[in-house]
């Protein structure tokens, strides 16, 4: 095959997909919620749309109100992600994250909310934090309008 053929494929292939998380911008994104910078790489997420917008969120907490009140109709909603406070330079979905929730956790706009992968490491961290685990409709519960 010739090599102009297989990157041409190459790029069809991969317009194919859906819509997409892209990387957080630290420095330069400003949270679709509290409109802060993004600063501290340990927490933040996005949201996709269908149409392939992404919002980024310093907070979890900004990212879970923002969806829990609203802040896009459900139905443009594609995907929500967060970062995962171990690896930093991963996302997980958000129904594959555990969120703990503890006064010790310091986070950019104060919601003490953390995002994992579920596993010992998570389970080390609520330990020591002695957090309250939480999935995402727990977190959304907690922020929505009738949270508290």
């Amino acid at each position: 095959m010739r090599p102009w053929l297989a990157g041409l494929l190459l790029l069809v292939g991969a317009g194919c997909g859906g819509p997409a998380p892209r990387a957080l911008r630290y420095g330069m994104d400003e949270c679709s919620h509290c409109h802060m910078q993004l600063a501290d790489p340990r927490f933040g997420g996005e949201v996709v749309t269908t149409t392939g917008k992404v919002y980024p969120f310093d907070d979890v907490g900004c990212l879970g109100t923002f969806v829990a009140t609203g802040g896009i109709p459900g139905e443009e909603l594609y995907s929500l992600w967060v970062v995962d406070f171990l690896n930093a330079d991963s996302l997980i979905a958000v129904a594959d994250a555990v969120f703990l929730l503890s006064d010790s956790v310091k986070t950019p706009m104060q919601y003490g909310l953390a995002a994992l992968r579920p596993g010992a490491a998570a389970d080390s961290l609520a330990e020591v934090w002695n957090a309250t685990r939480l999935d995402w409709s727990e977190v959304l519960a907690r922020l929505g309008p009738a949270g508290p």
